[in-house]
């Protein structure tokens, strides 16, 4: 959290044709076809929908294992595949559970990363 108290905004992207909302970028438009995308910043709020540990990571992420990542509703509104930082989920119940808050952290090297709230 900001020392405000409230997550950073989450940069979200809006069609600018017919406002369609994306987490990750699309090059067009999957609703209308229409390649403008404009930034439209959500409440970085959020809930976990789903979420696994990974132990055997890619060659990109080696060392970094075990780490969390989840598929995460973002204000409701967008929902995207993330980092969840502040839990390694390497023992059962180490993992949020589904619908458990989170809070939109930032992002780093194209990848979303959150936290428990």
């Amino acid at each position: 959290m900001t020392s405000g108290g409230t997550p950073p905004e989450f940069p979200a992207r809006a069609c600018a044709e017919c406002g369609a909302l994306y987490g990750h970028e699309p090059s067009v438009c999957r609703a209308c076809g229409a390649e403008s995308l404009e930034p439209r910043p959500l409440d970085g709020s959020a809930r976990l929908y789903a979420s696994t540990t990974i132990r055997v990571p890619g060659s990109d992420h080696q060392g970094q294992e075990p780490f969390v990542v989840g598929l995460v509703d973002v204000a409701d509104s967008v929902r995207v595949t993330a980092r969840i930082e502040g839990v390694d989920g390497i023992e059962e119940g180490e993992r949020p559970a589904p619908d458990a808050p989170l809070e939109y952290v930032g992002e780093r090297e194209g990848a979303f990363y959150f936290r428990p709230a």
